[in-house]
């Protein structure tokens, strides 16, 4: 499956929802500025993510921080810190 920067602009994509069946179906240029694609089936709630690898995890990324900031705080302080 291509990524949707390396599809043509003229082109059409078709989303098919698999909570309501619907075929959403937009044009490249209007999917590639967005992350996001609401459903637009009747009563539906569904959103496709249309960017997974560019968003962090907000938890993985405090995670990341904190063992920066305990890494950095043990090398000041030697190992009478701990």
């Amino acid at each position: 499956m291509a990524a949707i920067g390396q599809i043509e602009s003229t082109e059409r994509i078709v989303l098919t929802c698999p909570q309501c069946g619907y075929a959403n179906s937009e044009y490249v240029d209007v999917l590639r500025g967005i992350g996001s694609y609401f459903c637009r089936g009747d009563d539906c709630d569904y959103i496709f993510d249309l960017a997974p690898d560019q968003r962090t995890d907000f938890g993985k990324a405090l995670l990341d921080a904190c063992k920066r900031f305990y890494a950095a705080f043990y090398a000041l302080r030697g190992e009478g810190a701990r």
